[in-house]
C-alpha cells in the first residue's frame, strides 16, 4: 500500500475533528448576537461555552482511552467508531438540537467523545508507516486538524454563507454527514 494513502486519510479525519474548534461560528447565532438580533435558541453565553467545553472534555477523556483501545482492537476499528459517534453527535444536533441540553448530549458529549476516538489514530498510524519522517508526518497530521477549523469557520460563514443560508440546526446536520463520508 502506497504509504501516503495513510497521510491523505489521516488529514481528512483530522480536518474532520478541526470543526470542534469552528464552534465560535455557531456561538452569536445561538446566543440572538447577529447584526438581525434574529435567533431561535436564545442560549446564554455561558451555556454556549458549556458545550464547547464539555466537547473538550470529552475529547480529552476519551482519548485516554482510545490510545488502549487502539493498541487493543486497531486503529482502523477505532477511528471508524470514532469517526460515526462525531458524525451522530452533529447529525443528531442538526435533527433535535433546538434545546441547550440536547446540543450539550449531542455536539458537548458525543461530538467530543468522537474526536477523543479518532484523535490519535492518525498520529500513532502516521508514525508507525513512517518511521523515517515521525516529526514531519505528525505536524502534516496535526496541522490537518488546525487547519480543519479554518475551514469550517469559512465554510459555515464567510466563503459559504451555510448559518446565514440554511440556519445552525441544517448546518450541523450538513457537517455530521460530511463527517461521517470522510
Amino acid at each position: 500500500m502506497n504509504r501516503w494513502k495513510v497521510v491523505a486519510g489521516s488529514l481528512l479525519i483530522q480536518l474532520s475533528n478541526g470543526g470542534l474548534y469552528a464552534w465560535s461560528v455557531f456561538t452569536p447565532y445561538l446566543t440572538g448576537q447577529t447584526p438581525d438580533g434574529f435567533t431561535q435558541f436564545n442560549f446564554t453565553s455561558t451555556e454556549t461555552q458549556v458545550i464547547f467545553s464539555t466537547a473538550l472534555a470529552a475529547f480529552a477523556l476519551v482519548m485516554i482511552f482510545a490510545g488502549h483501545l487502539q493498541v487493543t482492537i486497531g486503529p482502523r476499528v477505532v477511528s471508524m467508531a470514532g469517526g460515526l459517534i462525531l458524525a451522530s453527535g452533529y447529525i443528531l444536533a442538526g435533527l433535535f438540537g433546538t434545546s441547550f441540553f440536547m446540543q450539550l448530549l449531542t455536539i458537548g458529549l458525543l461530538g467530543g467523545a468522537g474526536i477523543g476516538l479518532t484523535y490519535g489514530c492518525p498520529i500513532a498510524v502516521g508514525m508507525h508507516w513512517f518511521p523515517d519522517k515521525k516529526g514531519t508526518i505528525t505536524g502534516i497530521v496535526i496541522a490537518g486538524f488546525g487547519f480543519g477549523a479554518m475551514i469550517w469557520v469559512k465554510v459555515a460563514g464567510s466563503w459559504g454563507n451555510l448559518i446565514d443560508n440554511y440556519g445552525v440546526l441544517n448546518v450541523f446536520l450538513i457537517f455530521g454527514i460530511i463527517y461521517g463520508i470522510t
